[in-house]
């Protein structure tokens, strides 16, 4: 399976000392040096993330960003980049949180996912014992928002509801 991802999802699972899934979940990651710029910054007090330390993220730049993407001046470079890239890979899901980049990335028929239905897929594949403890965590420790319908919707997914 073929993933690239954005900063968002990266971050939330440093944050909750997660990341590791990432790699039971798909295998590999692919993220642009744009969202490798951006998780060079120190957030939250976590420390700098370096994608380096973990083998089964790599790097790659987009040939190109189309101009549906450049021009919105709505998304971040990170998120731009990735979504020109997973463009590019054709992959099978971009990992993005942000509700405007999901919105670009599926009107051009890039498949997403977010943090958070990683992590019911993680409590699925038994990586995990529960979500609910880790949406207290990503609020708590990187105010991390979302909906109260949302956040029902993903414990009900991950059968805690």
């Amino acid at each position: 399976m073929l993933v690239v991802s954005d900063t968002s999802p990266l971050r939330s699972l440093q944050a909750l000392g997660l990341v590791h899934v990432l790699e039971a979940l798909y295998q590999s990651v692919v993220i642009p040096p744009a969202v490798m710029t951006e998780l060079r910054v120190d957030v939250a007090g976590l420390g700098p993330f370096d994608p380096a330390t973990f083998p089964f993220i790599r790097v790659q730049a987009p040939s190109a960003i189309p101009a549906a993407i450049a021009l919105d001046a709505q998304l971040g470079p990170g998120e731009a980049a990735a979504i020109a890239l997973a463009l590019e890979l054709r992959a099978d899901k971009l990992l993005i949180d942000e509700r405007r980049g999901r919105g670009v990335a599926s009107k051009l028929g890039v498949p997403t996912t977010g943090v958070l239905s990683m992590l019911v897929d993680a409590k699925a594949a038994g990586l995990i014992p529960a979500v609910a403890p880790l949406l207290e965590k990503l609020h708590a420790t990187i105010d991390f928002r979302m909906s109260h319908a949302l956040r029902d919707r993903i414990l009900s997914d991950a059968g805690e509801r």
